[in-house]
């Protein structure tokens, strides 16, 4: 083929992509299927109900699920009632053992196992049949000498990181 043959196919390529990629008005390259009519999200506070955690657990989840969001959505964000709704609590927040290990005449756990979980409450205005209650949650392990009640707010955030993109790709994305 010539230099000039290969310019067209590509062009061509790329013509027909953009075309396909632009008629449905539906689906995006960040993976949501959000109807063009939907235009706005209303994320209320996610309160923890459980007392346990750092005190601002609430805030961390809160702010993580509308960054997220913020960036792979075209939506506005809203205080009041949003086309789209989000609301919940965070109903567990636990460190147990992962793995025991036995030391002498003691059992010992290597590995502690910190679980976050949030109840979801998720409304679409649009399409009241996407609506759903549903609880998601993630673990970590973090060695045996690691308290965590000592856990950095940027723990914290990496640990609820996955929790949100779960979040995400239940409510926008349909996964």
């Amino acid at each position: 083929m010539t230099l000039k043959t290969n310019i067209r196919f590509l062009s061509f390529t790329l013509l027909l992509l953009l075309t396909l990629s632009s008629g449905c008005g539906i689906y995006s390259f960040t993976g949501t299927t959000l109807s063009p009519d939907i235009k706005t999200i209303s994320i209320q506070n996610i309160e923890n109900s459980t007392g346990e955690g750092p005190s601002n657990l609430t805030q961390v989840v809160t702010n993580n699920l509308k960054d997220y969001y913020r960036r792979n959505t075209n939506l506005a964000i809203v205080q009041g009632e949003g086309d789209l709704q989000l609301a919940g609590q965070i109903v567990s927040f636990t460190y147990s053992p992962a793995a025991i290990q036995r030391e002498g005449q003691q059992d010992i756990a290597s590995l502690n196992r910190l679980t976050l979980g949030v109840q979801i409450r998720f409304a679409n205005v649009k399409q009241p049949e996407k609506d759903f209650e549903r609880t998601f949650t993630i673990s970590q392990d973090f060695p045996q000498n690691v308290d965590v009640t000592q856990l950095s707010t940027a723990q914290i955030e990496q640990l609820s990181e996955q929790l949100v993109v779960d979040v995400f790709n239940k409510t926008v994305a349909d996964w």
